[in-house]
């Protein structure tokens, strides 16, 4: 596929290329958390498992649809976008100077003249969030559980500050968050082998 793309088929290489990538590097580094067994690494369990979830349904959106697939690569125009948007707002909230932002403006024509050239119209608007895809790919249900759960580790929730340390419940914890990554892999692979298919 990436040895003779089609011309109207680049983008759609690219973003499957970028998608396997993700796919399994997050994977790569759940595992190499997992095995390294440190205790104290739960809460790195849980955010790689997380990654992996959004990455699953990312794949799933993008395969069910090439439609969606195509919103996901001009997505990562419009995010890019947006993150020099909330720095700029960053340099006008601290006072910096009129040419601190200069840089970002060249930059930002830059992007949009490849997005032009990519036959994206545009970059304004909102991207898809990822809550968005859920509903489309029907895990809303099962997104909404591991979500918060997942959140409450991987994020210092008060739970987390305030627990004291059990090497039971961390063991118990480590090979949960281990798993359900494993699981949430296995769906994106699978996603995107249709998506190849397609």
């Amino acid at each position: 596929m990436a040895d003779s793309p089609a011309p109207d088929n680049v983008w759609f290489v690219q973003l499957f290329m970028a998608l396997c990538s993700k796919v399994f590097s997050e994977y790569l580094l759940l595992k190499q958390a997992y095995e390294e067994g440190n205790a104290k690494d739960v809460s790195l369990l849980a955010w790689r498992a997380r990654n992996l979830m959004e990455l699953s349904i990312w794949a799933v959106y993008c395969a069910r649809s090439r439609k969606n697939a195509r919103r996901l690569y001009e997505d990562a125009g419009r995010d890019v976008t947006g993150g020099f948007g909330a720095f700029k707002k960053w340099g006008e909230a601290t006072a910096q100077d009129a040419e601190w932002f200069a840089s970002g403006v060249t930059a930002l024509q830059s992007l949009s003249n490849s997005a032009q050239a990519a036959g994206i119209g545009s970059l304004t608007g909102s991207f898809v969030e990822v809550r968005e895809a859920v509903k489309q790919t029907g895990f809303e249900h099962h997104f909404k559980l591991y979500n918060k759960f997942l959140s409450k580790f991987c994020h210092p929730t008060a739970i987390q500050i305030l627990s004291t340390p059990d090497e039971a419940m961390q063991a118990v914890l480590r090979d949960t968050f281990f798993s359900q990554g494993c699981l949430f892999f296995t769906g994106a692979f699978t996603a995107l082998e249709q998506y190849h298919a397609s």
